[in-house]
């Protein structure tokens, strides 16, 4: 079996006893979305947004819970400690777990005004560097996009999931 992010966290999930999450606890809630409701749960109470994005990302459960109606068709997930598109995710699970099939995006967090958390994203080839991620961008290869959120009283809410257009050859 390949090694990735979902495997990880499904492992994670597998070993730790992970409270129910309010009306969300019933049979029918995996394993791992509990794992990932509680870490999206950790990371509002914390203030730390970025750590709100990767089970907001790999988790259609922790979307439904902050995303409104954004959320549907999410761009990006992430992998081991990498985020890809989520058309080429698709295809990784599709064909066996194939890594060539991964489109690696870079993330960049920005504030632009108070109680606002942007995420903007683009696809692109990467010099791999030390440490984990994949490495340094080098050339854009799509046209990627942006995420909005706005600060809730306790949390995050998605508000936007803007694509962008890609340019004219």
């Amino acid at each position: 079996m390949a090694w990735n992010g979902r495997t990880g966290s499904m492992l994670a999930a597998a070993l730790c006893v992970v409270a129910p999450v309010g009306a969300l606890a019933d049979e029918t809630v995996s394993e791992s979305d509990r794992f990932f409701l509680d870490e999206a749960a950790s990371a509002c109470r914390s203030g730390d947004f970025p750590a709100f994005l990767w089970p907001f990302a790999n988790s259609k459960l922790v979307r439904d819970r902050y995303g409104a109606e954004a959320a549907t068709d999410f761009p990006i997930v992430m992998m081991d400690y990498s985020y890809v598109t989520s058309a080429s995710e698709r295809l990784f699970e599709a064909n066996g777990g194939d890594p060539r099939q991964l489109v690696y995006v870079q993330i960049d967090f920005s504030t632009p005004s108070a109680g606002v958390e942007r995420v903007d994203w683009v696809p692109g080839r990467f010099e791999p560097g030390e440490g984990d991620g994949p490495g340094t961008l080098i050339e854009k290869t799509g046209p990627g996009g942006s995420l909005h959120f706005r600060k809730t009283a306790d949390c995050w809410q998605l508000t936007g999931n803007i694509r962008n257009r890609p340019r004219a050859r």
